[in-house]
């Protein structure tokens, strides 16, 4: 059971880095901070901690995706 009301961390290993992402949990739903961006999301049969994770991890994904693609778009 995650802890109500206060704010947690969640670590990610990217390439080598350790990225993190806070976040609280209050009235079932998860906030958490990833990227800038304040996401909200219910809190489910998965740990908080994991689903931070997994939104953490999908945000690095989806970043190093577009710089890859950025960067072939400029070599054009």
């Amino acid at each position: 059971m995650e802890r109500r009301s206060q704010v947690l961390t969640a670590d990610v290993e990217f390439e080598g880095e350790m990225h993190s992402a806070s976040y609280y949990v209050e009235n079932d739903i998860i906030h958490a901070h990833i990227g800038g961006r304040l996401m909200a999301m219910p809190n489910g049969d998965v740990p908080a901690e994991a689903l931070v994770r997994a939104m953490l991890q999908s945000h690095l994904l989806q970043r190093q995706r577009k710089a890859r693609q950025r960067i072939s778009w400029t070599k054009a």
